[in-house]
């Protein structure tokens, strides 16, 4: 029950303690937590697909429709996490250099994983509510998040 303890820990980020639990995280958990969070909270728009099928607009049949989906969603689910937060982390390297902090990339790369949990759920909430900009305010929140944990460790000696 190792994940559930991640979950719980991801869940109260930016503080300290928790911060320096989840540092220690080894990286086969870390991405073992990160596949299954994003498959799970992208699991409704898959669910949405299936149902939106329409075989007149389609050159498929609603059997290889489905195939494709069980088999390519996880692959794509996998490629996702890993690059978009490979792309994510270099937001956190520019505010780590911003505010002069000893932290590598890699560290950044497991802090930025850990500190997707809210902004997902919150793009999640928000796509089904037409009215509000889900992506920017996720994308706030993460880096909101973000600065608070790398303010926690100690700056750069000059």
């Amino acid at each position: 029950m190792r994940l559930l303890a991640i979950l719980q820990k991801s869940a109260s980020l930016p503080k300290k303690e928790a911060l320096f639990w989840l540092n220690r995280v080894s990286m086969r958990d870390t991405l073992v937590y990160l596949f299954l969070l994003f498959f799970i909270v992208f699991l409704p728009n898959v669910i949405l697909l299936i149902l939106r099928y329409e075989a007149g607009l389609s050159h498929i049949s609603y059997s290889q429709y489905l195939l494709q989906i069980i088999v390519f969603y996880p692959f794509f689910t996998m490629f996702l996490v890993v690059a978009s937060i490979s792309l994510l982390a270099l937001g956190a390297w520019l505010w780590r250099t911003l505010l002069r902090r000893k932290l590598a990339y890699q560290q950044l790369w497991k802090m930025t994983g850990f500190a997707l949990l809210w902004p997902l759920l919150l793009y999640q909430l928000l796509t089904f509510l037409p009215i509000l900009d889900g992506f920017g305010m996720s994308a706030a929140l993460l880096y909101f998040l973000l600065v608070r944990m790398i303010m926690v460790y100690p700056a750069k000696k000059s």
